[in-house]
């Protein structure tokens, strides 16, 4: 067994010129082995289902049931480890780097792609007539036969060829971040964006409102996972507005679309190697190559314990790769936002954009949707609340204090959820007469109350 002594992380900043996210660079010492200097930890999407990258690297994959991603370590070429070792090495140093997912994924996406729009719209013929319209937010790059005489038939200025390239360079266009193809806007038309760009987010789509088909972003299932209750609220709006048909999917459950926020989760976004995902894994992971110097298994407050630190590259973008603005740029965004496009911000704002903001946004909305709420903002923030609203809340977590103090503002002529979702026995059996709630509705919000209390608080009811 070769004994690790210590490893060093070293921080790196995001370059974007390299085809490799490397998140961190690692410096190996051993207490009867050469030291391994320079092991370079990184993510990149996945190409292959092959369990190895083309340079021998093992893959690691948060869910072998979504291998889009995957982290990976490439090790010094004058090492002479073996390969089971040198894989056994790569899954101890990114378990101990931290939680690859959180940190890597944070980082602005990769600018290493072989599509060149510019040069691809560039060899389009486009008719002189054409309209962006006039070929369906639907069609992909594979145009099957009735699709293409029904387009080339409406629009006889249209050739067979255009049609295929167009779609087969629009197709490519939304694979890029948002961020990269705004400027081919006029070129493509944006339901086909909503429908078929899965890097949308609802600030972007905010700041897009006018251009927003919600017929096509009905069927954009990454999108919609991401989406919250408010904005989800709209689109259904919009369609019955509009009298549009909606989505089978969710035609029939629409306040279940609306309200549960893991709806199309199995669409969404997965990152990679989350710690507490593989803690189970971990516990009964046994290593045949390598161990600690002082054991095998790890220790609280060991030297070689390393927490993940923010890249400078998560600081400057979100999750989803787009720039986070700073005070000016944010100014500038939300004084050109319409009153629609207020309210609906107002739904995802984080809280120090609700405060900079607090005389202009919609409160109401804030209230019942907004997810980022704590209970010390609603504190410093108590003369803007709209307790009714909030009331309707269903994920803001509040504690007995909080809801004492305020029991008497929320109304109480019907069932109040953000009151059920924190009801206790000793809420309940102090304010019985106020706080309306039955069997049926106490097992809506099962999971938020909890078992025990919910057991307790049944045997009360049925008395």
């Amino acid at each position: 067994m070769l004994k690790i002594k210590h490893i060093e992380f070293i921080k790196t900043v995001y370059d974007e010129s390299l085809s490799h996210n490397i998140f961190s660079i690692a410096n190996i010492q051993f207490s009867n082995y050469p030291p391994i200097n320079g092991a370079l930890l990184y993510w990149k999407k996945n190409s292959s289902r092959s369990d190895f990258t083309p340079e021998g690297d093992f893959k690691f994959f948060y869910d072998m049931s979504n291998i889009t991603y995957y982290a990976s370590v490439k090790f010094p070429k004058s090492i002479k480890l073996t390969r089971d070792q040198r894989q056994e090495l790569a899954y101890i140093l990114l378990d101990e780097r931290g939680s690859i997912g959180t940190y890597s994924l944070k980082t602005h996406p990769s600018r290493k792609r072989k599509f060149k729009p510019d040069k691809a719209l560039d060899k389009l013929n486009f008719p002189e007539d054409f309209d962006v319209k006039s070929i369906p937010s639907y069609v992909g790059p594979i145009i099957d036969e009735i699709d293409m005489n029904q387009m080339t038939k409406a629009n006889p200025g249209m050739s067979k060829k255009f049609v295929h390239d167009y779609c087969f360079w629009r197709y490519n266009l939304v694979k890029l971040h948002p961020t990269e193809f705004e400027k081919y806007l006029d070129y493509v038309d944006f339901a086909y964006i909503c429908y078929a760009c899965d890097q949308l987010t609802e600030e972007y789509l905010i700041e897009h409102l006018n251009l927003v088909d919600v017929a096509s972003l009905q069927y954009n299932y990454p999108v919609l996972s991401r989406l919250s209750a408010s904005f989800k609220n709209y689109i259904v709006s919009e369609l019955r507005r509009q009298n549009l048909k909606i989505n089978d999917h969710f035609e029939q459950e629409i306040d279940l679309f609306i309200e549960d926020e893991t709806y199309f989760s199995e669409y969404s976004t997965i990152h990679l190697l989350d710690e507490y995902e593989l803690e189970e894994e971990e516990e009964r992971l046994e290593y045949h190559f390598f161990e600690f110097e002082r054991g095998q298994y790890k220790w609280p407050g060991s030297e070689h314990m390393v927490k993940g630190i923010p890249s400078l590259a998560s600081q400057i973008y979100d999750d989803m790769g787009y720039k986070k603005r700073i005070n000016k740029e944010m100014d500038i965004i939300f004084n050109q936002y319409s009153e629609l496009q207020i309210q609906l911000i107002s739904a995802v704002l984080e809280p120090h954009w609700l405060h900079r903001y607090r005389e202009k946004i919609n409160w109401q909305i804030v209230c019942q949707y907004n997810e980022h709420l704590t209970e010390d903002f609603l504190y410093a923030h108590s003369q803007y609340i709209e307790f009714e609203a909030l009331g309707n809340n269903l994920w803001c977590e509040l504690s007995d204090g909080f809801i004492k103090k305020y029991l008497k503002h929320f109304n109480h002529n019907q069932p109040v959820p953000i009151i059920i979702r924190h009801l206790t026995e000793e809420l309940y059996l102090n304010y019985k007469d106020m706080i309306k709630v039955n069997s049926d509705l106490l097992f809506q919000y099962y999971d938020a109350v909890g078992n025990d209390e919910y057991e307790r608080l049944q045997e009360l009811l049925s008395e």
